[in-house]
């Protein structure tokens, strides 16, 4: 009766309405400007955060504080963007190139996670830091957020082996980040708390039951839906059968645990190594996803905090760990490209795609907060040091694999000039 009665429906589509008139006008504006549509888009969200807009002087109280709680409650975008973003990576992921490129990806993929770890891991102890915040912020380092890069990579159709190792090890590395995560956390929570006692359920079942489920139920969603999709011409009952799936494997690896990108990556996978036939669902996948994600987008930009980010030493260990995960992911996506004997551009190249990091890495940051509970200063920390650093890789690292693919001439945007 209270959201009826403060007409809370209405106000949720005012503000969606608004969000998407002025990503039409970033996609004019950063078309004109030659750089990707998700820069834009993240640069109008940290313009439209809640800190900001709660300065201006001609907004009432009350339109400041419904601002507030309708853009924190736009969770579910994230979680249904997140989705469809897991589902394209896991499209792009077939049998064949993995046996092609397995042994690229895999030194690559296992390199620059643990590359980014120890890095960041170590500035931040030397910085002075406690041993369970270098672990945390190291661990939480290696993700890598696939959604900037695929999308400027459809943004250029970029296309050759560059892209498919970007692609592979993006998928792989959410996976990879979540273990890496899962192990090390606990023991952080003992140096933290300075108990002896660790949990094989912490340590080994948790993790092997949320990765291994996630993979096992997202194959079973994607064989059976693509055995459907691909028997039927009509594209009303395509469209309908791709989102059932999607929307059905998010909300079901939610409710029982699970992780819904790597449940949505293998339907993906499923979709692009099961069928016997084109789908034909590319097309309907574009039209669905491109609001999706420009909302996606401007909502993560909206996350940022101005209050307490702005104290020297919260600016130094955060401008530490953005460098020092940058050199490990690039640094150690060139030392596996070079143990496996990769040619010189993917030793060159596929790091400068690895460097955007929002949805996983903010969700565990989420994560620390809730299992920090008697310690809320370092979860907030940590929270607001990861809501700064994604903004700016997300401002840098469309930029960055922009550069790497128009370099390598992997680009399908005709008169694309190298930035």
């Amino acid at each position: 009766e209270w959201l009826v009665s403060n007409q809370a429906g209405d106000k949720i589509i005012y503000i969606i309405a608004f969000f998407t008139i002025m990503s039409l006008l970033i996609v004019f504006l950063t078309k004109k400007m030659k750089v990707p549509i998700v820069v834009g888009y993240v640069f109008l969200g940290i313009l439209l955060s809640v800190d900001l807009i709660h300065r201006l002087p001609f907004l009432t109280k009350e339109a400041k504080e419904w601002y507030s709680f309708t853009v924190e409650s736009f969770d579910y975008i994230s979680h249904l963007a997140l989705g469809f973003i897991a589902f394209t990576i896991g499209s792009e992921l077939s049998i064949r190139l993995l046996k092609k490129l397995g042994k690229s990806i895999t030194y690559i993929t296992i390199i620059q996670a643990l590359g980014a770890f120890f890095v960041v891991a170590v500035a931040v102890y030397f910085l002075g830091y406690p041993i369970y915040m270098a672990l945390l912020l190291g661990a939480i380092a290696t993700a890598t957020a696939p959604a900037a890069t695929v999308m400027v990579l459809q943004e250029y159709r970029a296309e050759g082996l560059i892209t498919s190792m970007i692609l592979a090890v993006v998928a792989i590395d959410d996976a990879l980040a979540l273990i890496i995560f899962s192990l090390v956390e606990p023991i952080a929570l003992i140096q933290f708390s300075g108990d002896s006692t660790l949990s094989l359920s912490q340590i080994i079942f948790l993790p092997v039951y949320e990765i291994f489920g996630s993979i096992f139920i997202g194959l079973i969603l994607g064989y059976f839906s693509q055995k459907v999709v691909v028997k039927i011409d009509d594209k009303t009952r395509k469209v309908l059968t791709l989102l059932a799936t999607i929307l059905g494997g998010t909300a079901f690896s939610i409710m029982f645990h699970l992780s819904p990108l790597i449940t949505n990556m293998a339907i993906g996978f499923a979709y692009r190594n099961f069928a016997r036939k084109n789908p034909g669902i590319a097309e309907s996948m574009d039209t669905i996803t491109i609001p999706l994600y420009a909302l996606f987008f401007i909502i993560a930009g909206t996350e940022i905090r101005f209050d307490g980010i702005l104290s020297a030493s919260f600016l130094t260990l955060a401008g530490v760990y953005f460098l020092t995960r940058i050199v490990g992911k690039i640094g150690g996506s060139w030392l596996g490209a070079f143990i496996a004997q990769a040619p010189e551009k993917v030793r060159k190249y596929v790091g400068l795609g690895l460097l955007p990091q929002s949805g996983v890495a903010i969700a565990l940051a989420y994560t620390v907060q809730k299992d920090f509970v008697s310690a809320p200063s370092v979860g907030k920390l940590i929270f607001n040091i990861l809501l700064l650093t994604a903004a700016l890789t997300e401002v840098v690292g469309p930029l960055a694999t922009k550069y790497a693919i128009t370099k390598a001439g992997e680009s399908r945007i005709i008169g694309e000039k190298t930035m």
